[in-house]
Order: C-alpha cells, then sequence, then structure tokens
C-alpha cells in the first residue's frame, strides 16, 4: 500500500483553537507528501453544524430514533485546483498553505453533550480520480458572547424565591414547611461566585434531614425528525450537603458557588442550554423532597454598577469578581471583551470525544476535542490582570461532596 500524505492544521497564535463568533479565524495547513500524488484539486473546507440523535422504545415495543441537524457556517477554499477535467501531479516534499476567513458573529457556541453536539471543523480534503477523497480534519471551539447588561429582564436585581409545602390534607393538613433562597442576581460569567442564601422555616412535625445545595445545567436536545420531540439531561456542577433542620425548627444557610467554563446561556438552537440554582430539603419518609429552582444566566461579559452589596457576595479568598471598575468601551461588543484577562478551559466533566461521526468520515485521521470556554479572572481591586500569567482563581469553601456530577435525564431528576 503506498504511504498516505501527512497533513496538519495549525491556527495562528492560538494554541487551544478557540474564536469567539465575529472574530477571524486564521491559521496554516501543512502537508508532506512521500511520494508524487495525482489529484483532481485540494480543498479547505469550513464547516459548523449542529445535530442532535437519540432513540425511545415505547411501550408496543416500537423503537423510534429522533434526529434533527442545523447548518451554521459552510466555507470552501481550493489550495490547488486543475485547471482542466485532467487530474495535476503534486511533487513530493513538504507545501505549506495560509487560510483566513472571518467568522459569522451568529454562530452558536461549541458543544458536545450526551445525544448532540455543535460542532466547527476545519477538514481537507484530496479530491483523488477514481478513487476515494482523502480527509483530514481538526475541530475547533467557537464562543458565542452573551453580555450579561443587555439582557432583558435586568440581571442585576437580587431575586428571592418561596417555597411552601403543607404535608398530608383535610384534617391531617400539617403547618407549613417554608424555604425562602435569595441570590443577589442572576447574571454571572465564569469566574464569578453565586452566593445563595437560604432560609428554612420548618412548622411541620416532619424532620428534614438534610439541605442540598446545587448549580445546575439543563441541555435540552430538539428534534426535528420523524416530528418534533424534546429530550432534556441535567448536570450537576457544584453542590454542598447541608444539615438538616428539626420538626417545628428553623435554620439558616450560606453557600457560595464558583462559576465554572460553561457555554453561555441560548435557547435558539435545536441544543438549548440553561443553568439554575437548586435547593432541596430531604423529608424522612417522601419519594419527591420540596425543592426550589432559581434560573440564573451564564454570560461572557460580566454585568455593571453593581451595588455594595452585591459587590461583597462576590468576594471570596480576596478575590472580587465583579466588573464595576472596568470601562464601559472594554465590555462594548463581542470581540472587544477579550481584554478582560482569562483563560481557556474544558467545560466541567468535558472529555475529548472522536470527531468521526460527523459527515464524511476522515480517511487520514481527526484529532480527540473538547471545547473550550473563557474562564475570566479579577485581581483583589476588581481590576483586570494585565500582565504575568493569570494568577489562580479562588475555589468555594468546601465540605462534603462540594462538586459533582449526576448526569440525569429529565425522568430521573
Amino acid at each position: 500500500m503506498a504511504p498516505s500524505p501527512a497533513c496538519s492544521i495549525s491556527f495562528d497564535e492560538n494554541h487551544h483553537g478557540v474564536f469567539f463568533a465575529g472574530q477571524r479565524l486564521s491559521g496554516t495547513v501543512d502537508i508532506v507528501l512521500p511520494k508524487q500524488k495525482k489529484v483532481k484539486g485540494v480543498l479547505l473546507k469550513i464547516t459548523g453544524l449542529g445535530c442532535v440523535r437519540w432513540t425511545e422504545t415505547y411501550g408496543t415495543g416500537t423503537t423510534v430514533m429522533f434526529s434533527g441537524r442545523e447548518d451554521f457556517l459552510t466555507h470552501t477554499l481550493d489550495l490547488v485546483r486543475a485547471e482542466s477535467e485532467d487530474p495535476i501531479e503534486l511533487p513530493p516534499g513538504r507545501q505549506i498553505y495560509r487560510f483566513s476567513i472571518v467568522l459569522p458573529n451568529t454562530l452558536p457556541t461549541s458543544f458536545e453533550g450526551d445525544y448532540g453536539y455543535i460542532r466547527y471543523t476545519v477538514r481537507v480534503i484530496f479530491e483523488r480520480p477514481w478513487k476515494i477523497d482523502l480527509t483530514y480534519k481538526i475541530a475547533f471551539t467557537v464562543v458565542n458572547q452573551l453580555n450579561l447588561n443587555s439582557v432583558t429582564p435586568p440581571l442585576n436585581v437580587a431575586v428571592v424565591q418561596e417555597h411552601i409545602k403543607r404535608f398530608s390534607c383535610g384534617p391531617c393538613r400539617s403547618a407549613p414547611l417554608t424555604i425562602n433562597v435569595m441570590l443577589p442576581m442572576t447574571g454571572y460569567v465564569p469566574g464569578q461566585f453565586i452566593l445563595v442564601t437560604v432560609d428554612v422555616s420548618n412548622q411541620s412535625g416532619k424532620c428534614i434531614t438534610e439541605m442540598k445545595l446545587k448549580l445546575r445545567r439543563q441541555v435540552q436536545y430538539r428534534s426535528k425528525s420523524p416530528y418534533e420531540q424534546e429530550k432534556s439531561v441535567y448536570c450537576t456542577l457544584a453542590k454542598y450537603q447541608c444539615s438538616g433542620v428539626d420538626a417545628r425548627g428553623s435554620a439558616g444557610y450560606e453557600r457560595r458557588f464558583l462559576v465554572p467554563p460553561e457555554p453561555p446561556t441560548r435557547n435558539d438552537t435545536i441544543i438549548r442550554i440553561a443553568y439554575f440554582v437548586e435547593v432541596t430539603a430531604r423529608v424522612v419518609g417522601m419519594a419527591c423532597s420540596p425543592s426550589v429552582r432559581v434560573p440564573v444566566t451564564i454570560g461572557t461579559v460580566p454585568l455593571r454598577n453593581l451595588n455594595k452589596t452585591q459587590q461583597r457576595a462576590s468576594i471570596v479568598e480576596a478575590h472580587l469578581t465583579t466588573a464595576s471598575t472596568i470601562s464601559r468601551k472594554t465590555l462594548h461588543g463581542s470581540v472587544q471583551s477579550l481584554k478582560i484577562p482569562h483563560t481557556f478551559e474544558k467545560a466541567t466533566g468535558g472529555k475529548e470525544v472522536s470527531i468521526h461521526d460527523d459527515d464524511v468520515p476522515p480517511t487520514l485521521g481527526a484529532e480527540p476535542f473538547a471545547p473550550r470556554y473563557p474562564m475570566f479572572q479579577f485581581d483583589a481591586d476588581n481590576i483586570p490582570i494585565t500582565h504575568g500569567k493569570p494568577t489562580a482563581i479562588a475555589h468555594a469553601p468546601t465540605t462534603k461532596n462540594a462538586t459533582g456530577n449526576d448526569n440525569t435525564t429529565e425522568a430521573d431528576a
């Protein structure tokens, strides 16, 4: 068997291959041919697409495959092209080609999930006469910026949610169990802390064995074939297990969740991502425990004009993670917010995946891929770090089971 071409793709000054929608994507294709090769052309193809796929089995024994697809980006560039129908012969040796495009500012953020993905790839295709084309590809991350200051209704407002539960009914109806959950604001960027304050008044005769506080992500997959269907998967990004509350007792809790590197909230593609804080009271003898959910929005441009209470809520170990002193010019626009110091990190539980399953399988190989998202950093004076390596992010105080992953479907949640 004749040796195959060796191919590599690299991005300019972008080791992790992370780009914001609206940025210029540029790089180099490096091809080494071990021997002379006949081709009709050598293509560079940049694509972005969303795919979902899962099966459901019903009581009749029928299994239905649900699927959906959305195409976000298609760009093709001829690196080499024959001027006639006859193939051309590429000489052996090394050949380097440049490429550059501006990414549309509407591209959704990359995501790899249990039942689908939003994925962007660059592939090199050797079009061969009378033979199967040879393909090599890599994936890159796109992040669509979400400016928390432009979301309606405003996110820089404190929110309180209350849940009242009475056990039994009629003359046996108990006094109420009341759970109040307060957040100083509902918009955050990765690297900030979410302060959760919980007040529990248990006037019932039931004993609460423990209180669970969680930061959770919901991914909703939406099919288009054979008909529209939804499937939700929940993931716990961080959690605390706290002491319980005796019957006819009360208690208060305060915990901080560090927002991990995660894709921004989004609800307009076949893969929709949302986040919420969940507080659950585990009650003896109850299969379904009372809980409170408070939606939060995760973005990439932090809130401005926070009051002192909101600022203090984000202080842990001398890290003030608000953006009150950052200029409006820095926070304005999509690419401009890159001026805020950041690193690019894999999401919670993020693992490298194979990218062989979208479109044409690569015949020359493909690099495993895991998307990365910005993790922002601020110094003790709430001023962006502008020199040297970014300092380590302080982590929230730990208790037992302070973090965890418990992927569950909607039926299990």
